[in-house]
């Protein structure tokens, strides 16, 4: 679009708070209670503020004056703000941590902030956002009880605007910018928040929440199958904490048995996976199945028991008694879209190779077994590769009822 390179100068002032009000509720009893004895109550502590303001980075000709400072006798306020623009594009940002100090959870009730006219819009974007989501702080943000948030202040001079958009003269715009804290008792709040479907289709977002803890487990719907639906893990499992994590720990899918070993040979590939048999053939147990590629996932493989535990704490800690859960199959990767001719998963879900995972399923009676490596294609390698970097990524299957 036409943009006039030499425009009026922009001065932007900004004074950026937190105002933390704590609320507490007493519920009201209904009947007396006497109680003897001592009671003892643990010293809470309401304390947000902000720390480590950084210098200001600059883009294009823009150009700061003065030093902005967070206030040494009231560390919720950040003041000296000072941004000069002058050309489209021009930018100045600033990171700041939102740091919750004390013992109680928080959120946002409200943000007040000036309200630009409309005028204004067309050239200038003052925005404020979570570096991890790099969404802009909204109404119910939760910042929980010893949690730090880095944020972005970012004072932009639109870029993308034609000449009858610039400002006419050189302009002084003051602007603030406050966080509202209130008290808040249910973490639920800070789970991810989804919509509950009477029929639910290929990669619609599911939600497990902690209401205690404001810890969401996420799944992508797989297949609704009426009353329950089958949904994949958005992210591996720690084994450490049961829980999912971006990044989580990877491990062999299954150890190396001496006594089902080719003979004369050394390495890990002379292993034959623990689905044959001991024969020199070393035939598919028929348990498993009679062809490849076969689901053998079971308590022989590094992963069941750390499926067991996370199974578990959907069940006993998340309320969860319908849930069970599996390894994904080669099979279901076909079905949402990966290719068997080429062994690629270009036309799958983004979700469906975002993180390296095993697979429960064995490519060959040798030692072979399928896995995503984190990019479109789906391998097969050595059951006993420690070096192959895949997790666990489960699949439940849990009652819409629950959700």
């Amino acid at each position: 679009m036409e943009k006039e390179r030499s425009v009026k100068l922009l001065i932007i002032s900004i004074l950026f708070m937190l105002i933390a009000g704590l609320t507490v509720v007493f519920a009201a009893l209904s009947t007396s209670l006497n109680i003897n004895g001592t009671a003892y109550l643990d010293a809470a502590k309401w304390g947000i503020k902000f720390e480590n303001l950084s210098s200001p980075t600059a883009w294009g000709t823009a150009t700061t004056t003065g030093a902005a400072k967070i206030e040494e006798t009231k560390s919720s306020e950040i003041t000296g703000i000072n941004v000069s623009l002058s050309t489209p594009g021009d930018l100045v940002r600033y990171s700041v941590n939102l740091v919750n100090e004390g013992t109680i959870n928080a959120k946002i009730d409200n943000i007040e902030k000036t309200v630009l006219t409309e005028e204004q819009q067309r050239y200038l974007s003052f925005k404020v956002r979570d570096v991890d989501t790099l969404s802009e702080v909204k109404e119910n943000d939760v910042l929980k009880a010893g949690e730090t948030k880095q944020l972005i202040i970012d004072i932009m001079f639109i870029d993308d605007i034609t000449k009858d958009d610039l400002p006419k003269q050189t302009s002084t715009i003051s602007l603030s910018y406050k966080l509202n804290f209130v008290q808040i008792n249910d973490l639920s709040i800070a789970c991810t928040q989804f919509e509950k479907k009477n029929a639910y289709s290929i990669g619609d977002e599911i939600s497990l929440c902690n209401s205690k803890t404001g810890k969401s487990e996420d799944f992508y719907v797989m297949r609704d199958n009426g009353d329950t639906v089958e949904a994949f893990a958005k992210y591996n499992v720690n084994t450490t904490s049961n829980l999912q994590e971006e990044r989580a720990t990877r491990f062999k899918f299954a150890n190396s048995d001496e006594s089902n070993k080719k003979s004369d040979c050394t390495g890990m590939a002379c292993y034959y996976g623990y689905w044959t048999d001991n024969t020199s053939d070393h035939n598919l147990l028929s348990k498993y199945g009679t062809s490849y590629p076969v689901y053998v996932f079971d308590s022989n493989s590094n992963l069941y028991s750390p499926l067991n535990n996370y199974e578990t704490y959907l069940k006993s800690t998340l309320g969860k008694s319908s849930v069970t859960t599996k390894l994904i199959t080669y099979e279901d990767l076909i079905n949402l879209g990966c290719n068997s001719d080429d062994n690629t998963c270009a036309s799958a879900p983004y979700w469906i190779y975002s993180t390296k995972y095993w697979t429960g399923s064995a490519y060959n009676n040798n030692n072979k077994l399928w896995g995503i490596p984190a990019s479109n294609n789906i391998l097969y390698t050595n059951f006993n590769n420690p070096k192959a970097g895949l997790g666990l990524r489960p699949v439940i299957t849990i009652k819409k009822s629950e959700l």
